[in-house]
């Protein structure tokens, strides 16, 4: 009977507990409170800037639960391969402030709705993630929440903004940044909205490498500038970019906008890109290199303020004929694309990018010039445009302007959006013969003839990539032959495998 009575009351006991539990849980978490504070952070932006932080400046427990793994990228010796590291963030860490111990946690949370068009659009059944949100709980009183996030601020600005000459010489800031990605494994490991390559966000600790050693070669062991051989009349051009680059507080005291705009055209091969590239490189700076026949008006503008968060660096938009003829978007046509149906809500992401693949309005011609000079200024971007045919060039955008006398100038027809039209074309008998010298310069017989070939027809029209194909095709038979003459002598005069000579 005692234990019949006792279950009863037990239950009993247990139903009251059940009926105010909610009461209850509520009194013991404002009892916890007035000595646990918990703080949200709900935006991924200041989520990656605080793991960062944290990791750089506070000492960790090692007792937590670690996330390791390896991503495909390019290494400054020219190699690709796989780069092994491990990731913060993901999982809790506990840290300390001096004496006080306090919990970071991060729970990624999903979006129900977006299962179906996350596994659609990801070719998994894993649903897309919706947002990241991160907490701090600590003791009261013995962390700034407040100031530690200023900090962490603070320091990644810094790691994005341009700093004085002798820090920025410290950092390799050349990176490129493709715009949308290219491929699918762009999306994990690539560039953030803070510009940085993601082997030098501070969530990542790289086990095998430096983040220095990581990122585009260089196309040249000294300045890549110095390897492009153009006109004198393009390279006194060339210091402009080192000038505009070191002018920032000039342009502000004189309230000019701290940003230029070049149009390079000319027929395929003349050197465009490399020009825009070696740029980069010289004056260690990041390319954004734009694929404009992919975007829509979202897509750009949202890209051209992320990327105004890495200045100074270059905007590369390339091949503008091949997207625009005068103010038409031919992008989708050429592509066989007629008009396409704008994805629907449910069907992008967190951000409200388009899930790849699918493809919303085309590109505005409209949209493009307020973005290069529009309401907002993009200060510290100097954006280079090439073109095959500048015949397909709006005027509004910038077009090489006419002098009386019927010569061309460098000045566009619209400064602000391009301030210089710059023509690249054959090259010049003084410039062919400094290639040669510099392919067959070793080769004396050949080079003499080069020299002699390039005298006979001054008038052969040739752009550089087509007279660097016709040097080098003659130095690799010079230099095969040699080769082959090298391989013979050794085989004459080493050993045989029998011991025989």
């Amino acid at each position: 009977m005692d234990t019949a009575w006792n279950f009863l009351a037990g239950g009993a006991v247990l139903g009251v507990i059940a009926s105010l539990w909610t009461y209850l849980k509520g009194f013991v978490w404002r009892a916890i409170g007035l000595l646990v504070r918990r703080v949200e952070i709900p935006t991924e932006s200041a989520h990656e800037a605080l793991t960062a932080f944290l990791i750089a400046h506070y000492k960790r427990s090692g007792n937590y639960d670690h996330v390791f793994g390896a991503s495909w990228d390019y290494q400054r010796d020219g190699r690709y391969g796989l780069i092994p590291y491990e990731m913060f963030g993901n999982r809790a860490l506990i840290f300390w402030n001096g004496w006080f111990p306090f919990f970071f946690s991060n729970q990624l949370e999903r979006k129900a709705s977006s299962t179906r068009a996350g596994s659609a659009a990801n070719g998994s059944d894993m649903p897309g993630v919706a947002k990241i949100h991160s907490s701090l709980t600590f003791l009261r009183g013995t962390l700034d929440v407040e100031q530690l996030l200023r900090n962490a601020c603070a320091a990644r600005n810094h790691i994005s903004w341009s700093v004085e000459q002798e820090q920025e010489s410290k950092k390799n800031r050349f990176v490129i940044h493709y715009i949308p990605k290219r491929t699918d494994s762009d999306d994990d490991f690539s560039s953030g909205s803070d510009g940085l390559a993601w082997y030098q966000q501070g969530h990542y600790r790289l086990l095998a490498h430096t983040a220095d050693q990581l990122g585009k070669a260089r196309t040249a062991n000294g300045p890549a500038l110095e390897n492009l051989i153009f006109p004198q009349r393009i390279k006194d051009l060339i210091r402009e970019i080192e000038l505009w680059r070191k002018s920032r507080e000039w342009y502000l005291q004189k309230g000019i906008p701290w940003k230029r705009g070049w149009l390079l055209y000319g027929p395929p091969g003349t050197g465009k890109t490399a020009l825009a590239r070696a740029f980069a490189e010289d004056l260690n700076m990041p390319i954004y290199v734009y694929n404009l026949a992919e975007m829509t008006n979202h897509d750009l503008m949202k890209a051209w303020a992320e990327m105004q968060v890495n200045v100074p660096c270059i905007a590369l938009l390339e091949d503008i004929d091949n997207v625009f003829h005068g103010r038409e978007n031919i992008a989708r046509k050429n592509m066989g694309m007629f008009p396409m149906m704008m994805p629907q809500k449910s069907d992008s992401d967190s951000n409200g990018d388009r899930p790849r693949g699918m493809m919303g309005p085309p590109l505005t011609f409209d949209c493009l010039l307020n973005c290069l000079d529009g309401v907002e200024r993009a200060d510290g971007i100097f954006t280079i445009v090439t073109t095959n045919d500048i015949s397909k060039i709006d005027a509004a955008l910038g077009q090489p302007r006419k002098l009386p006398d019927g010569s061309v100038e460098f000045i566009s027809t619209r400064p602000g959006r391009v301030d210089k039209a710059v023509e690249l074309g054959p090259m010049e008998p003084a410039d062919k013969k400094r290639m040669a010298s510099r392919i067959l310069g070793a080769f004396e017989g050949e080079h003499l003839e080069m020299i002699a070939f390039i005298d006979r027809f001054p008038d052969l029209q040739e752009t550089p990539a087509q007279f660097q194909e016709r040097c080098a095709q003659i130095a690799l038979r010079c230099f095969w032959k040699e080769q082959a003459i090298e391989l013979a002598h050794r085989e004459r005069h080493e050993p045989s495998r029998n011991g025989v000579r």
